[in-house]
Parts: structure tokens; sequence; C-alpha cells
């Protein structure tokens, strides 16, 4: 399986991400076309530089005309009208929720009033569409990463001086593994925390397996090398029969909710970045019936679902738990149903591959076609 290591040793952005992915070999000529559809006049520019005697890519984005403020809805109704892959889209427009989900939080506003005018809306578009369009090509899903290097300063924004790193920033790197650093300037911009906050679950020195090819990008300030180096590599099969990672298990004993408002909990605990829910009925204290409540989330989204955990079912107390998962490797692919391609998940064990689709787009199929999700899934297939 192929995958990305990222150099974090001089920082990131979204621009310098780009830029190595160029240097990689991406050639970004067809989402160059893709924009120009669009009527932006967005232009996509990559020059050559040497930086300490290492050649790499700086890549700068321009645009012919005044752009507005733009709000979320805005953002994603730009990326859902591009001609790219439905899940360069998906990617891309989770990328953005999330990072208006952290504005809300560092402004204490709305998410609904966030809007991307201090991070340069059309930048990150092209950071995070860039990234996410570029890994495609390489037909890589997610990466690893060394460990962030902490920085600290001052910046002037729109609000006026902020300390680095800054609060969206900062958030963003929630359940990282970060090492100290001497950088007084901002070496992670939120574009780049953002980017490493969706692609890499794995920080560590160095990767196994075979290197395919590297990347260097360039930052816009020229301070000190300020480069982001990608590293494109193999991994052997033997060290990837499984996947390792850390999630969090928050559990909580309910007596005190009807059924009703438990089934509004489990459906809304799951919009809430929660990754699976478990019901585990009982009886608790004086013989009352109840249930234990199980919620498995990313170390990086406790505060988000903690909140809707105790907004939803107000209990008293919530334990918390950090367990190792272990995985089979898997990644997104399609198959063929009623001859339609929809969205699947592949996994990987002992060198064989399953596909399974993925519910939601059986029942977006079943919709389509007027019948159900098993005779969708069940019906006889042509030999």
């Amino acid at each position: 399986m192929r995958r990305l290591y990222l150099d974090l040793e001089y920082g990131i952005s979204g621009d310098m991400f780009v830029a190595a992915l160029a240097d990689l070999g991406v050639d970004f000529a067809f989402l160059q076309q893709v924009l120009d559809r669009l009527g932006l006049e967005i232009n996509m520019n990559f020059s050559s530089e040497s930086r300490n005697g290492i050649m790499g890519k700086k890549a700068e984005f321009s645009w012919g005309k005044e752009q507005p403020m733009r709000n979320l809805n805005s953002i994603l109704s730009l990326i859902n009208k591009m001609d790219i892959s439905s899940e360069v889209k998906q990617r891309s427009c989770q990328a953005f929720k999330r990072l208006a989900q952290v504005e809300a939080e560092v402004h204490g506003i709305d998410v609904k009033e966030v809007h991307f005018h201090e991070i340069g809306a059309l930048d990150t578009l092209m950071d995070v569409v860039g990234v996410f369009w570029g890994l495609e090509q390489l037909n890589v899903n997610d990466a690893t990463a060394s460990p962030v290097p902490w920085f600290r300063g001052k910046i002037k924004a729109d609000h006026g001086e902020l300390p680095l790193p800054v609060p969206a920033t900062a958030v963003l790197l929630r359940g990282k593994t970060v090492r100290p650093a001497d950088y007084e300037w901002e070496v992670i911009t939120p574009t780049g925390a953002l980017l490493l906050d969706q692609l890499v679950a794995d920080f560590r020195t160095g990767f196994k397996g075979m290197l395919l090819g590297s990347g260097t990008g360039f930052g816009q300030r020229e301070k000190g090398f300020n480069g982001l180096r990608l590293f494109l590599f193999e991994e052997e099969s033997g060290d990837k029969k499984y996947l390792h990672d850390h999630v969090l298990v928050l559990t909580t004993n309910i007596d005190h909710l009807t059924g009703e408002e438990l089934g509004v909990f489990m459906s809304r605990i799951m919009k809430s970045r929660a990754l699976d829910v478990l019901y585990i009925p009982g009886f608790m204290k004086k013989n009352r019936p109840g249930c234990q409540i199980q919620v498995i989330c990313a170390e990086e989204d406790l505060d988000t679902v903690l909140d809707s955990m105790f907004k939803q079912t107000l209990t008293l107390g919530i334990r918390i738990e950090k367990v190792q998962r272990v995985l089979l490797p898997r990644k997104t692919g399609k198959m063929k149903l009623e001859e339609e391609d929809i969205k699947a998940k592949k996994i990987f064990l002992d060198n064989q591959e399953y596909i399974r689709p993925e519910m939601d787009a059986l029942l977006d199929l079943a919709a389509k076609k007027k019948k159900s999700v098993a005779g969708i899934r069940l019906s006889k297939k042509e030999s």
C-alpha cells in the first residue's frame, strides 16, 4: 500500500504541501482547467527554487478580481461544482466543515457566522482541494508524519496581535504528537494544521518500506529552510497486515431517559464526529432498568463529542478510557450494483481483497431504483 511520510522539521502550510506534491511529480494542469471552468480566474503557478543547496518547488496562487468574504456554505458550493471525483469533494468538504467548527469554537460564534476572510478563502480552497486531489493522483489515502515542532512568537491578524500558535492552529493540533523547537515564527499555519488533522493519525520519526520518491515544497517566508519534504513509499506487506491506532471510549450509565430520547441521542452523537456508539441494556441501582452507553471517538474530537453527550443526555458523569485499536487495512473504492457504480470499502487480509458497499450508498441506490436495501444487495447477479 502506498503511503506518504511528511517531514515536519521545518513546518507545514497548505501551499508548501501543494508545492511538494508538484515536486513529487503531480501535474496540476487538469486542476487548473477545472478552476478555469468555474470562472474564478484562479491561477496556479509553480516555480523551481533552491534553498540551502536543495532544489524544490514553490506554489503561488493568484486571482484576477476582488473576492467576497465567503461562509461555509459558499465554499462547499464551490467545491461541489468542481469537476473532480466525489471522494476528493467529500474529503475537501469535510476539511472545511472541520475548519469552520474550529473557527466557531475559538471566536465563540455559531458555525453559520464563520467567514473565511482572515485565512484567505481562495488560498485555503486551493490548498485543501489541491492536496486531496494531488494525493488521489498518487493513489495515496493518508499519511504519517514526524512529530510536530512547537513554536512561539506573535503575529498580526484582523483581530489584532495574536500569540503563536494562533488559536485555530492550537485546537487543530490537539491529540497530535509535538516536540520542543526554537522557532519564533509561524511554522505551522492553520491550513497546515488542518491537513495534519485530516490526514495523519500516526506521528513518528521515520518510516518503514520501499522509498518510491520524494518532493520538497517551499513556503512564502524565506526565513531558514522553510520547506516541507514528502516521501512516497510502499509499505512492506509483512509490516502492514494490521493497522494500529488509539481511540477514546466514553462510557456513561443512563436510567433517566425515555426510549425516544435515547433514539435521538444515538442519532445525534454520530453527527458530532463520534466513530461509533453502543447501547447495552441492564439493571441499575434500586433495580431500575437502564443502559450503558459507550461512544468511541478520536482524541482530537474529544471536546466536541463530550459536549454532545452531556447536552443530549444530561448525564452526571462520563468515564474516559484510551484504548489501542487494531484495524484491517482499508481504502475507499467503488463496486457495481444494479448497473451503477456506488461507493464501497475495500478491506485487505492475507493478500486477499474484500469489498462491501457503504450503507449510505446502498440507501441512495435503493431509493433511486425504488427497491429495498436487501433487494439491492441480494439481487441475483448474472454469471
